[in-house]
């Protein structure tokens, strides 16, 4: 058995402990390595596996391929992101990468939940009016971009959780603006790309303590916390509360002065900045940043940082999966032919 074998064996066992009822798949495309399955396209697929069931897409040096529809309940868990800038996170530091291709979710997928993956667009696709895609948890995900495919009448999208993501995606990260959402709950994110959720019917949305760095436009939700960009910022009825700004954004000057919210930051304030940090750490308060302690208190957190790594449920480096992991391991390379035992050591630890 080698190293790589080893470490697969362990973090499935761990898997098969926290979550024993439903069967657990394991998806793998690194030649050599004996998985359920090669691609994730394949695993949906099969009718063997079933709602409820979870899905465990191991880093691979190789993206994963094919774009594909997704019309089962399944809970899919990567190994995380920029684990090669953000060291001592897993022991394995390959990503769980699709280069990009479109994971499309439909109705039959309500309550599917997406854990720890990375570079993929996922399209919110409707096969029928009156069947909306509800209960969807995105978090911990490295996404290019979120879409929307097919609007049918009566089909709202009820109940999402679009948790501590990194949206890189520097044209387009989130494009909602002819669906109905209802009770969407956006928090802690990085949104690089411009964010549009702009349906006068939205209801009852939550956007606290993300980063925007491009265009907002969003109708009928509850926005505090953020730090947003210099570009064009455009709400409607939405209340405001504990934002910050970068630069003076178009159409946010009127909230200025009101509810604490404050522009005229900068970056070099407000974030610890690219040098010697990783892709998404840079985005950390930086010491004396005005985003310190600027934010409306949150659950049991008093006065919380603004941004993506402040309040009850900060933002993950890397988007390492709330399981336990393997952040460390030795072990021989190579175990001779009838040898009988071996000195393994390996570090765990819990990453809610």
């Amino acid at each position: 058995m080698n190293t790589k074998t080893l470490f697969l064996s362990a973090f499935c066992f761990f898997l098969f402990n926290i979550q024993s009822e439903a069967k657990i798949w394991r998806v793998n495309n690194t030649p050599g390595v004996n998985a359920d399955f090669t691609q994730l396209s394949t695993a949906i697929s099969n009718n063997n596996v079933k709602d409820g069931d979870t899905i465990y897409v191991e880093g691979s040096d190789i993206p994963y391929q094919g774009n594909f529809y997704m019309s089962k309940r399944l809970v899919i868990i990567g190994n995380g992101y920029y684990l090669d800038q953000n060291t001592g996170l897993q022991a394995n530091i390959k990503p769980s990468g699709f280069g990009n291709q479109v994971i499309n979710v439909d109705s039959s997928a309500s309550g599917s939940q997406f854990i720890g993956l990375a570079d993929f667009h996922l399209a919110i696709f409707q096969t029928r009016s009156g069947f909306g895609t509800d209960s969807i948890t995105i978090t911990r995900c490295k996404i290019w971009a979120m879409s929307q495919s097919g609007n049918y009448p009566g089909s709202d999208q009820v109940g999402w959780k679009i948790t501590k993501c990194y949206f890189y995606n520097p044209a387009t990260a989130m494009s909602l603006a002819d669906w109905v959402t209802k009770g969407w709950d956006i928090r802690n994110n990085i949104f690089n790309g411009a964010v549009n959720i702009s349906n006068p019917l939205n209801l009852d949305m939550v956007i606290r303590n993300n980063v925007f760095r491009s265009t907002v436009n969003i109708s009928e939700a509850y926005f505090a916390n953020n730090i947003i960009n210099n570009s064009s910022f455009t709400v409607v009825n939405c209340f405001l509360k504990n934002n910050l700004a970068i630069g003076n954004p178009a159409g946010f000057a009127s909230y200025v002065g009101t509810n604490n919210n404050q522009d005229g930051f900068t970056d070099e304030q407000m974030f610890l900045g690219p040098t010697g940090n990783s892709e998404d750490g840079q985005w950390q308060l930086k010491a004396g940043s005005p985003a310190i302690g600027a934010g409306l208190t949150v659950g049991s957190v008093v006065n919380p940082d603004c941004g993506a790594f402040g309040a009850t449920d900060p933002y993950k480096l890397s988007g390492i999966p709330n399981i336990p992991t393997i952040y460390s391991i030795t072990a021989p390379d190579v175990i001779p032919a009838g040898t009988n035992t071996m000195n393994v050591t390996f570090s765990t630890r819990n990453n809610n």
